[in-house]
């Protein structure tokens, strides 16, 4: 059993809201079509998200986490899987969405490549996380690694890098100090 599953029923409460209005500005979300949320656990973006797009499908490998999202809304699916081998058709998707989920991955390359293949020409895989080179970050992975989370963050030009050997174009946006968006598209 993960921490994952072990946190789920109040996982929410630890880690807060999450506001899909205050990142939405800095990229669009494709009303038509399913999104993915990838590590989207109990739910706390996707309900956000699904108000944007026809189907939003939570994929997670906590069935804990996920069980917390059975409620939330019809146009919303759930799939226990591992990010790296992800049991849908190859270019199939036109939008992944990770948010703060991809330093907990442990295969990071591996999923990022998984998605490259689910990704329809012209898709996008759209990622925010923490920032490891922005001081007061430092205090979440020191928490994270006490946790045992095994979390590995990224700095923005570490994840580009790893997406455009992959085939993605990047371009990265800075919401915050702490937090970043990259935007990697499939040609």
């Amino acid at each position: 059993m993960s921490l994952f599953d072990k946190i789920a029923n109040f996982y929410d409460r630890i880690v807060g809201p999450f506001n899909l209005e205050e990142i939405l500005d800095y990229f669009s979300l494709e009303p038509n079509g399913l999104l993915i949320d990838l590590g989207g656990g109990t739910g706390r973006v996707a309900k956000q998200l699904v108000q944007h797009v026809s189907e939003c499908l939570i994929l997670d490998s906590s069935y804990d986490m996920l069980r917390q999202a059975t409620d939330l809304s019809e146009r919303i699916i759930l799939l226990d899987s591992l990010a790296e081998q992800i049991p849908i058709q190859t270019g199939s998707i036109k939008q992944i969405f990770l948010n703060d989920s991809l330093h907990h991955i442990q295969k990071q390359k591996e999923t990022l490549a998984e998605c490259y293949r689910i990704l329809a020409s012209g898709g996008e895989l759209i990622i925010r996380e923490f920032d490891r080179i922005y001081f007061w970050n430092v205090f979440l992975i020191i928490m994270e690694f006490f946790l045992c989370f095994k979390s590995t963050f990224l700095t923005p030009k570490e994840l580009s890098s790893m997406c455009q050997q992959l085939g993605f174009s990047t371009s990265i946006i800075r919401p915050t100090k702490a937090t970043y968006i990259m935007i990697a598209k499939k040609e």
